[in-house]
């Protein structure tokens, strides 16, 4: 962890096949990822994607195998 209590996380290199909101279905690495879980519940694992045509952000369901990452 660093003096902001942030731990440092490996960087994303796999890519995953996810629809984006343009509506094209791309192969893309995800920017970051992270569980998503309820109290008590199974979590989501979800990605930060940017789309390459628009280069907007935005947020998908990834495998639940993928490895956290930043």
């Amino acid at each position: 962890m660093n003096e902001w209590g942030e731990s440092r996380m490996p960087p994303c290199t796999k890519a995953v096949k996810v629809k984006t909101p343009s509506g094209a279905e791309t192969q893309l690495v995800p920017k970051k990822v992270w569980l998503l879980q309820p109290k008590g519940g199974k979590g989501i694992k979800i990605g930060l994607f940017q789309d390459p045509s628009t280069g907007k952000y935005f947020r998908a369901k990834v495998p639940a195998d993928y490895p956290e990452c930043a």
